[in-house]
């Protein structure tokens, strides 16, 4: 049984702002613990000593209510409503498409959840009276049995009894997972291998020869109630020194080596240090804070996350950090393809609503991408582009930036959805070009365009985004850049849509497109005029001005070019393109 602490001012933990790892921590402990047990002096958190009372239990509460209603667990409570609705109309509509729902659900959600190892692991430890192992294979059988080609149509009387014997035991498998003690254990298992272990692995309930079934107690007892004796401790035993806060303590027993890309297992690879002497351990309190980053950083299902090190105050680390956890909570109610950077790119689409200017300018922003950390500071252009971008709003009300959240490629570059928005803005915090991915946007949908899901629209956004980073890279050079609008680049696509329209062979327009994206590719300028003035000449018309006005100009020049290529590329469904929500 845990020991409760009783408050003790003079025992109150004080974490203060550091690397972006600690900032991470502290922002993970603001939001696992309530208000009432911490106070914020600028640049510290401070919290009481009995918030560490049911640590665990908060630790574990914050995620469930966070990320919870995105597991198996939740789909296994959603269908009730569906089941009892089949039920109450004694099943007289049920059809081949309730069946199809049916069994999709007991496959792949409940039935692939009870054979998990994970969940396996706490049917044993919750050692409930009713064996759902054994309800769920007995309710097996009878989906088979439903699933026999044509049960429905030429026995639907026989197919009727199964249900009506089927379902009442699958509301009981149901009832199961809605008591208090599944709630609090199902998904909290589920959520330490999808998102727990992101930040730490390898120690506590993490461990695989972990021997304690009841991952909380675990918990507690790893992570915190060695910090509780650390408060009550002897100091005058202290001989050593904290490598991260400098606090005393009275032996070196915890290091990084359980944090993800941080560090290594001190006692086991002690030739990694000096003299075989290592220094790098860190106290209890450290430990704790380390473990909270878990909370601290943002996540989606797809194990990517993101951390804006804005380490100025702590009100505002936690405000802009929150912001973007509370947009990504919103996006993945939404989209199956939510990204940490939709989430990173809101903040400026809520500035652009107050006319707040460079918000995240020289902020450090950390992502978490295949197990890896990787580092950039926004930089001041990248934070002046993306407000102008928001600020910007299409005919729909949207922004530009807004247009091409779902833009994607499938399959491309063996990645299962290539997201064109993450791309951008990867490229805008790098400041690199923007015209190399309209190249390809314009090449797959020329060679694969069933794997494309986006439209000429999403390639004109695109141009305009790499516009105003050119511009704005070109002022920071003192350099004047001719400014090209979302009207100009749709008025040189409308040339390139009425080439396609001239042509009678529909695959003159294809071949014409591939010739021309391959001398943009190589910069050959007098290539593509040439390609220009032989279709214009074939047609009998006059070359645009735009093309023969920016000769010199090889910006310009080149994304007119990509312009009048989507026309060519383009269907004639695509004319509106800005409706459209590929």
């Amino acid at each position: 049984m845990e020991e409760k602490v009783k408050h003790d001012a003079s025992k109150s933990i004080e974490f203060r702002t550091n690397g972006w790892l600690e900032n991470a921590g502290i922002v993970g402990l603001s939001r696992i613990l309530s208000e009432k047990d911490y106070k914020i002096d600028k640049t510290a958190l401070i919290i009481k000593s009995t918030a560490l009372n049911s640590f665990a239990d908060k630790y574990f509460k914050y995620f469930i209510n966070k990320y919870g209603k995105y597991t198996r667990f939740q789909r296994i409570l959603f269908m009730e409503l569906v089941l009892k609705d089949w039920q109450d109309n004694d099943y007289e509509e049920f059809n081949q498409e309730n069946l199809s729902q049916l069994t999709d659900w007991f496959d792949n959600v409940l039935k692939y959840s009870i054979n998990s190892k994970s969940y396996i692991k706490v049917i044993k430890f919750i050692n409930s009276d009713f064996d759902v192992i054994n309800k769920t294979k007995a309710c097996s059988k009878l989906i088979k049995t439903l699933k026999k080609k044509n049960e429905l149509t030429k026995r639907y009387d026989e197919a009727l009894d199964t249900l009506k014997e089927l379902i009442p035991q699958l509301l009981e498998i149901i009832d199961y997972f809605k008591t208090p003690i599944a709630k609090k254990y199902f998904p909290a298992k589920t959520l330490s291998y999808l998102v727990i272990r992101n930040a730490w692995d390898g120690v506590s309930f993490l461990n695989p020869q972990a021997k304690n079934l009841d991952f909380y107690d675990d918990f507690q007892h790893y992570f915190v109630d060695p910090v509780k004796e650390y408060l009550n401790r002897d100091t005058k035993k202290d001989k050593y020194i904290c490598s991260n806060c400098n606090r005393t303590m009275p032996k070196q027993t915890y290091s990084y080596g359980f944090l993800n890309g941080m560090g290594y297992d001190l006692n086991r690879k002690t030739s990694n240090a000096w003299n075989f002497a290592n220094d790098l351990y860190i106290c209890p309190i450290c430990q704790l804070l380390y473990v909270a980053t878990s909370a601290g950083f943002t996540y989606n299902m797809g194990n990517r996350g993101i951390f804006i090190n804005d380490d100025s105050r702590i009100e505002e680390l936690i405000k802009k950090n929150d912001s973007v956890l509370d947009e990504m909570t919103i996006d993945m109610e939404n989209n199956a393809y939510a990204t940490p950077y939709r989430a990173f790119s809101a903040n400026f689409e809520k500035a652009a609503i107050t006319r707040q200017k460079n918000i995240m300018s020289n902020i450090q922003l950390i992502s978490f991408d295949n197990e890896k950390y990787s580092f950039q500071i926004v930089p001041t252009i990248a934070s002046k582009v993306f407000t102008l971008i928001s600020e910007n709003k299409l005919h729909n009300g949207k922004s530009i930036l807004e247009s091409l959240y779902y833009a994607g490629i499938k399959g491309y570059k063996g990645i299962n959805y290539y997201s064109i928005f993450d791309e951008v803005v990867r490229r805008l915090l790098n400041s690199t070009e923007l015209i190399s991915l309209v190249h390809i946007m314009e090449l797959m949908k020329l060679s694969d365009s069933s794997s494309c899901r986006y439209n000429n629209f999403h390639i004109m956004a695109v141009l305009q985004i790499n516009e105003e980073l050119m511009n704005q890279l070109n002022l920071r050079k003192g350099e004047y850049s001719m400014s090209i609008n979302m009207e100009d680049f749709s008025k040189v696509r409308s040339y390139g849509i009425a080439i396609r329209n001239g042509y009678a062979n529909p695959n003159k327009a294809q071949a014409l497109a591939y010739r021309m994206l391959t001398a943009l590719k190589a910069n050959n300028h007098q290539q593509f005029l040439d390609l220009l003035l032989n279709a214009y000449m074939y047609l009998g018309k006059i070359v645009p001005k735009e093309f023969i006005n920016n000769q010199e100009d090889d910006k310009a020049f080149e994304e007119y070019g990509y312009a009048f290529v989507a026309g060519l590329i383009g269907n004639v469904d695509e004319l509106k393109g800005e409706n459209q929500n590929d």
